[in-house]
């Protein structure tokens, strides 16, 4: 075996690792290193060779695979009978399938590959990503960006819309760098598309998807509290009406109580609310219910912003979180909360 000298010593011994293991490869020698990655041959046991052309990512987003794909093709390097690797830090399901879907291999540093050449077939996935940047979940998704939050539930208030971003930045009262990460976000994700027209989303079932896992996982951040009523359901929803009408305390429903407003297709006998932490006191003084450490059957959101009430919705008179809000908290509840929330997703969503 040839001694490699490459500048891409990491990618090159993994590369090498992946292949030997295959019992009709003999060996995989390095050529030369190009612009973003290097040239190497495999010589099988019967003596037959490929060649394999490596392009080193720094980040392999969805979007950006296309692009290398091209480039590719007008390559000035004359190798028959090549093969195209992209190798990253990680490569992202969603990458993963552009690369599938082009023709080309991909080898991760996070122990991901798919590799298809001659009779050669190697797939190995679901391995998380080892170099994950906490900043971009949190620029997008993480529910402490109150900004981005904002930003982003306006986009999903209507997916068919075209989104100028100065139009974002002067009704969300924000800057125009805090919109430009969020649809930079989006794009690389392949998730949305900017035109001349504006900021159009693609795949909202994937956007929503994503952060709901990422709402999941930052559950700490929101303040919930247990209580109990004697009430009936409708009999408490009805309080929680007039209790609007007298004292102006908003109150809104999410969750089951929320969903079926918009998805009518479960039953539920505990109430999901969301109140603000200035109303809280004078709200439980008039709604009959007590605090309780099991047992409950009201659950109340103490809000300290208003973020999560954008788009928040009256119907039939009863004030209800936003299509998007009520999503993202019945992803999270046991039962058929995940149910009513893809109902919710196809009906008023992404539509």
């Amino acid at each position: 075996m040839k001694v490699a000298c490459t500048n891409y010593v990491k990618e090159y011994e993994l590369l090498l690792t992946s292949l030997l293991k295959i019992p009709v490869i003999d060996r995989c020698d390095h050529l030369r290193d190009k612009k973003e990655g290097f040239l190497a041959y495999i010589v099988f046991k019967d003596a037959s060779t490929v060649n394999l052309d490596v392009t080193i990512l720094s980040r392999a987003f969805p979007s950006i695979i296309p692009e290398v794909v091209k480039r590719l093709k007008h390559e000035n390097i004359n190798l028959e009978n090549r093969y195209s690797i992209i190798m990253a830090p990680y490569i992202s399901a969603e990458s993963a399938k552009q690369c599938e879907n082009l023709g080309i291999g991909y080898l991760d540093m996070s122990g991901n590959c798919r590799l298809h050449f001659r009779s050669i077939y190697v797939n190995d996935q679901g391995h998380p990503n080892k170099f994950a940047e906490k900043r971009t979940a949190k620029t997008i998704f993480d529910p402490s960006s109150k900004v981005s939050s904002l930003i982003l539930r306006e986009i999903m208030r209507d997916v068919t819309h075209r989104w100028k971003l100065s139009f974002l930045a002067d009704t969300l009262q924000c800057s125009i760098g805090q919109v430009s990460k969020v649809k930079d976000y989006l794009c690389e994700q392949l998730w949305a598309r900017m035109s001349p027209d504006g900021l159009h989303v693609l795949e909202a079932n994937a956007i929503m998807l994503a952060w709901s896992e990422a709402y999941a996982q930052k559950s700490e951040l929101f303040e919930m509290r247990g209580f109990h009523t004697l009430l009936p359901v409708p009999e408490f929803e009805d309080k929680i009406r007039q209790i609007k009408t007298d004292s102006g305390i908003d109150c809104y429903l999410s969750g089951f109580a929320g969903g079926v407003r918009y998805a009518p297709v479960v039953r539920y006998n505990k109430i999901h609310l969301m109140v603000r932490e200035r109303d809280l006191n004078a709200f439980l003084e008039t709604a009959e219910c007590k605090q309780v450490d099991s047992g409950a059957n009201v659950q109340i959101q103490v809000l300290s912003s208003d973020e999560l009430l954008h788009d928040a919705r009256l119907i039939k008179n009863q004030q209800v979180a936003s299509p998007v809000q009520v999503y993202l908290d019945c992803m999270q509840l046991k039962g058929r909360g995940e149910e009513l929330a893809e109902a919710i997703l196809a009906k008023e969503i992404d539509t």
